[in-house]
């Protein structure tokens, strides 16, 4: 190993740039550059730089051991209370990150004479991370949602922090909102004896969290306030006895300046009725709610010949959703195709618009995939095709 010194000009006070050059990249020899060279001391010593006086501590060394993991859960409180949730769901967050919640193995530490036991499996000790993450229930609740299943970590937080370094923001806003309907069913299994099924609580967290984004942007949807439907749902729901439920969907191919949509339709029984899909030529870029909104159009005109009394058309747009249940719309290309939408929609008998997360709609994503690689116009009935099987 070569000393500090050969990087120097012999008998001066300053670095050798030629062979700074030489042995190191752009960055690192920007650095080396940068640092000043003594004029007057000979001898080396010891500089600690956790310290402005240069010298060792075991107070700086603790800091600047802990420094990373401070930072990080520094970044994971500020996240936490950036959520776009209810205060009552950052709160218990912030008690589960912090491992307060009244878990089995909380309570004994604490002398109370509880079971250690898991009320919802009966498997496995009950802590923070084993309630929220592991339990078999909550394990089988992530892996049907967007958010997906992370594996087991650590802690909580571990687990809170690597959500928020992979998710987007709605994503994180919708596994805040699981945790806290997946700790509400705890107790219901404790002190109710009544346990839920999977899609329930999936359904019930994208309720909760779509309401809450509404009131809090008090966006006060028509459709909301006067339909019976439920928005926000993150897993498919069949319709109300007597109705039938179109969902619909847009994809873009950008390469190929196109874009395709597809509609898949089920009654109330959850049995498929029909699906359609077709493609056209057009380049939207950014405006892929204009593509959605074509899909939409497309859905109702085709609808008309299914002659269906009742229909509930779902889509996963939220500014779709919001342009066809608000009463005005902007004279653009979007708001002409809203005004279609609307215009077609009273053709039919009775017509009820929802929105609902991705994972919810699915199926009807699947047909406008497959609608981009038709060279025309197909339309299924009765039985559905085999690719679309694992969808419905």
């Amino acid at each position: 190993m070569a000393p500090v010194c050969n990087l120097m000009v012999p008998e001066q006070r300053r670095w050798d740039y030629d062979a700074v050059t030489d042995l190191f990249n752009a960055r690192d020899r920007e650095l080396i550059l940068k640092i000043p060279l003594s004029s007057h001391r000979d001898s080396d010593l010891w500089h600690w730089l956790a310290e402005p006086c240069g010298k060792f501590s075991v107070r700086s060394c603790y800091k600047l051991m802990t420094y990373d993991a401070h930072k990080c859960a520094s970044s994971v409180w500020k996240r936490l209370w950036r959520l776009d949730v209810s205060g009552k769901v950052k709160n218990l967050m912030w008690r589960a990150a912090n491992n307060v919640l009244p878990t089995a193995d909380n309570l004994r530490s604490r002398k109370v004479q509880v079971s250690p036991l898991c009320s919802v499996c009966n498997a496995s000790n009950e802590s923070v991370l084993h309630t929220l993450v592991d339990c078999g229930f909550a394990k089988s609740c992530w892996i049907a949602s967007p958010v997906g299943y992370t594996g087991h970590l650590p802690s909580f937080l571990a687990w809170l922090g690597h959500i928020f370094s992979r998710c987007s923001k709605e994503e994180c806003n919708l596994a805040a909102t699981i945790c806290w309907k997946l700790w509400t069913h705890c107790n219901d299994k404790v002190w109710n004896n009544r346990c839920g099924r999977v899609h329930q609580i999936l359904n019930s967290a994208g309720h909760m969290l779509y309401q809450w984004q509404v009131l809090r942007k008090q966006v006060m949807l028509a459709d909301a306030v006067a339909s019976s439907v439920v928005h926000g749902a993150v897993c498919w729901e069949r319709p109300p006895v007597g109705w039938a439920k179109c969902n619909v969907d847009a994809a873009v191919f950008h390469s190929q300046s196109l874009v395709s949509y597809g509609c898949v339709v089920r009654n109330s029984e959850g049995m498929f009725l029909a699906a359609s899909c077709d493609r056209f030529l057009g380049k939207f870029g950014a405006r892929e709610a204009e593509a959605e909104a074509l899909g939409v159009r497309e859905a109702l005109s085709w609808l008309k010949h299914l002659h269906l009394p009742r229909v509930i058309i779902e889509m996963d747009c939220l500014q779709v959703f919001k342009a066809l249940s608000d009463k005005h719309s902007n004279p653009n290309g979007f708001g002409l195709i809203i005004e279609e939408c609307r215009f077609l929609s009273q053709n039919l008998r009775e017509v009820q618009f929802s929105f609902v997360r991705r994972s919810a709609n699915a199926a009807a994503h699947s047909v406008a995939k497959v609608g981009g690689s038709k060279s025309d116009y197909s339309e299924w009935r009765g039985v559905p095709p085999r690719w679309l099987l694992n969808h419905l």
